[in-house]
């Protein structure tokens, strides 16, 4: 919507001030619909003109050059038929690539799931490196929904996982049967609120950030492969303390049983575990030595921030 409305200024349109505006209602999947000065009208893809019966009107010449655009669309008008039609596409991240690549050296199979057409979402896909396999377009939220269930479904065995781009979705299915949904649009919110963990980009559109589970700060897709290997880390790090707390128990009772252990020894172990537990769980903050040598910054100039980017 963000993109029309721009394209728009960008040609000089203007829109009017004393216009009326009712009954705004969202469709999933198609676009939108209202009643503008008592006329309905309509913006969306071709499924919604081919839902409402305008796409076959629309003269030939027309129609055989709009299926050459990767994602097309238009606006109706109540008694004037379709009276223009665009052609839109989601730019692909400059990340998502190394975030799809970094993800499979994870052991995460990505698959993509937008309502983008075939064609449109082949093209995204490549970009990114998925195969055709791992493309799922032309989806309804209803679609990513069963998807997901299909996914949650599923026998133990197989990996999965997903990371998206904007304009995209990406699923991610692990060992243990839990489904990953990344999204960022109104449209992803009901599959984001069905995965295991549902992770908005802080960039989309606000029912998905309030139906996820974890939201990023931004939407640098980067952060979302740190906050997996962080969690790992975080269970490899639990992991590893309680083994160590309980073998430190088990030595202690043992060489008390054999007479061999003091009250102050006892003490010393405890507090050593404690110690030993803590710094062992502070390795995980960051270095700021080490965040400065591998770290640099770079400026999006699409987009006008900064993101980091780790060699």
């Amino acid at each position: 919507a963000q993109a029309i409305v721009t394209g728009a200024r960008h040609e000089g349109v203007r829109i009017p001030r004393h216009v009326s505006l009712d009954d705004h209602i969202h469709l999933p999947g198609e676009g939108v619909t209202a009643v503008v000065d008592g006329k309905i009208v309509c913006v969306g893809n071709a499924r919604l003109f081919k839902r409402i019966g305008l796409y076959e009107k629309l003269p030939k010449d027309v129609e055989e050059a709009t299926e050459t655009w990767l994602e097309e669309g238009g606006m109706s008008i109540e008694g004037e038929g379709i009276v223009c039609c665009y052609s839109v596409a989601d730019s692909v991240r400059p990340e998502a690539a190394r975030v799809v690549s970094r993800l499979k050296e994870l052991g995460v199979e990505s698959v993509m799931l937008t309502g983008d057409n075939n064609g449109a979402a082949l093209a995204i896909g490549k970009q990114v490196g998925l195969e055709d396999y791992q493309i799922e377009s032309q989806l309804y939220p209803e679609d990513k929904v069963r998807l997901v269930q299909e996914l949650k479904r599923r026998g133990e065995g197989g990996n999965g996982g997903n990371v998206g781009s904007r304009g995209s979705l990406i699923l991610s299915r692990q060992k243990h049967e839990l489904v990953l949904m990344v999204g960022d649009g109104v449209n992803d919110a009901p599959a984001l609120a069905t995965a295991d963990v549902g992770v908005a980009m802080g960039e989309g559109a606000s029912v998905a950030l309030e139906t996820s589970d974890v939201t990023l700060l931004d939407s640098n897709l980067e952060k979302l492969v740190y906050s997996i290997e962080m969690g790992r880390r975080v269970n490899r790090k639990i992991v590893e303390n309680v083994l160590f707390s309980l073998t430190l128990k088990v030595v202690v009772i043992v060489f008390a049983l054999f007479g061999y252990m003091q009250l102050w020894g006892a003490i010393v172990a405890d507090v050593g575990a404690m110690l030993a537990v803590t710094i062992n769980g502070m390795t995980l903050l960051p270095s700021a030595l080490k965040t400065s040598r591998k770290t640099t910054m770079v400026e999006n100039e699409s987009n006008g921030y900064y993101i980091v980017e780790v060699p």
